[in-house]
């Protein structure tokens, strides 16, 4: 009776465990969308950037929300696509942060979000798919082909996969003054924010 009390004790903690990790990462992953919020994209990846700026990046650093919907109906797990989407994300700021010179407006605020996505790297490294791994390859991989495209644009990217994989754990919503967006676009998943 005493081994089945133990065995129950120790599930007990490894959930509160699980549970505090959980509320931890979703007050980053709050305050990332919160920096992440539409006025800031606007005047801090657009209005002070020159017209039709394009950053290079790698193709496999455009994580659309097509492709995240895509990846999870193929049957890879959401531990893995957060831990693919902290990567990316922290590739895209440092990518914009290299061509950023010492005094644009702009270099604080992608400072910041690179510090806060700093902190997300807490939680374990989940078990990787060979699928991930080989992205994750590729991404580092240097020579490979590039795209041109806007930094808010990545930015929206970042948001919406944000979106797409911690809406439901973390209770994401845009304040009430805010528009109401589908952020992500019909035909793959239709992920709007709720109100709070």
């Amino acid at each position: 009776m005493t081994v089945q009390k133990g065995i129950v004790f120790f599930l007990w903690v490894l959930v509160l465990v699980r549970t505090a990790v959980i509320q931890d990462e979703c007050q980053i992953i709050k305050l990332i969308s919160r920096k992440l919020a539409s006025e800031n994209r606007i005047t801090y990846m657009h209005d002070y950037f020159p017209i039709d700026y394009q950053l290079p990046v790698k193709y496999e650093e455009i994580l659309q929300c097509q492709n995240v919907t895509s990846l999870i109906s193929e049957g890879i797990e959401v531990d893995e696509l957060r831990f693919l989407w902290k990567i990316i994300s922290e590739n895209v700021l440092m990518s914009i942060l290299n061509v950023l010179p010492q005094k644009h407006p702009s270099r604080s605020y992608i400072s910041d979000l690179k510090d806060i996505f700093n902190a997300l790297h807490i939680s374990a490294q989940p078990e990787l798919s060979d699928f991930i791994k080989d992205l994750l390859r590729q991404l580092w991989t240097p020579g490979d082909k590039v795209k041109g495209v806007a930094p808010k644009d990545l930015l929206d990217n970042c948001l919406r996969a944000l979106d797409i994989l911690y809406q439901e754990e973390c209770g994401l919503c845009l304040p009430r003054s805010a528009p109401e967006d589908v952020l992500c676009p019909i035909g793959t998943i239709a992920v709007q924010r709720r109100t709070c």
